[in-house]
């Protein structure tokens, strides 16, 4: 198994101010178990402030569980010694949403690209460079790209170049945090190609994190549903006679807009 997560819960400790004279616990992530296998591409979604985000750094090993615990190919994370660290950081790679502050704005895109395979890879420049304009290739974006700043270029193009950086290390695991929320709907589409596409060409295991229902059902074949910090509902959705037994579950299917065409996610992408 890829990505094992068992019994995993994070509880915050709020503190002490001038209204609350006692500490209270926030139970972000509660109790929640599933497993990723290689080549999955698992959806998970809900509702902002769900403990989708929390669930996520959790299982990067950004945050440490206050119970249960992440195994990655049979190995607990937490228990990972010093060398194992750097092959579990080069094997899983997380986007975030933010495409701004995911990127140095100082330094030129190429540099960016470059940083990760200087970290993992003792390979010639040249080598690297090829490395990153068959990745660029991939992304539909062209190599000029490469010698502009992050502030130069659009949302849509910043968040391919964060997934190029991710993929470029060809990790076995990828986790991407609500990628698309920001974008507008024809770069949506573009990027949830990108990542079909990269799927039917390896057996990398995905966790596809958003809000948005339309989107995840037409990407994963399993889709998660998170509610106040706990998974009540595992979706098969390859079965087309799956019955919804959550009621969250039927508010956020009822919440998609079908009349409009732009959220008609299934009908809207072509691959």
């Amino acid at each position: 198994m890829l990505i094992e997560v068992d019994n995993l819960s994070k509880i915050y400790k709020t503190k002490l101010s001038l209204i609350k004279s006692q500490g209270e616990s926030v139970r972000a992530v509660d109790n929640i178990s599933f497993n990723i296998d290689s080549g999955d591409v698992v959806g998970l979604v809900g509702e902002s402030g769900c403990g989708k985000s929390t669930l996520s750094r959790l299982i990067m090993r950004l945050e440490k569980p206050t119970n249960g615990y992440i195994k990655y190919n049979d190995k607990d994370i937490w228990a990972l010694k010093r060398e194992e660290i750097k092959g579990f950081r080069k094997s899983c790679q997380v986007i975030f949403q933010d495409t701004m502050t995911s990127l140095n704005p100082n330094i030129k895109v190429l540099d960016s690209l470059m940083e990760p395979l200087n970290n993992h890879y003792k390979i010639l420049r040249k080598e690297k460079i090829k490395k990153i304009e068959d990745i660029i290739c991939f992304a539909n974006l062209k190599e000029e790209i490469l010698n502009k700043y992050p502030l130069d270029i659009s949302g849509g193009e910043r968040q391919r170049i964060n997934i190029c950086r991710a993929l470029i290390l060809e990790p076995k695991f990828l986790i991407c945090d609500e990628i698309i929320s920001s974008l507008d709907v024809c770069t949506q589409a573009s990027i949830l190609n990108m990542i079909k596409k990269l799927n039917s060409f390896n057996d990398m295991g995905v966790l596809f994190i958003s809000h948005d229902i339309s989107a995840v059902k037409y990407l994963c074949s399993k889709i998660m549903v998170m509610y106040k910090g706990s998974i009540v509902e595992t979706i098969d959705n390859e079965d087309a006679g799956y019955k919804i037994k959550h009621p969250y579950t039927s508010q956020l299917i009822s919440s998609v807009p079908i009349n409009n065409p732009n959220k008609r996610i299934n009908e809207k992408i072509v691959i």
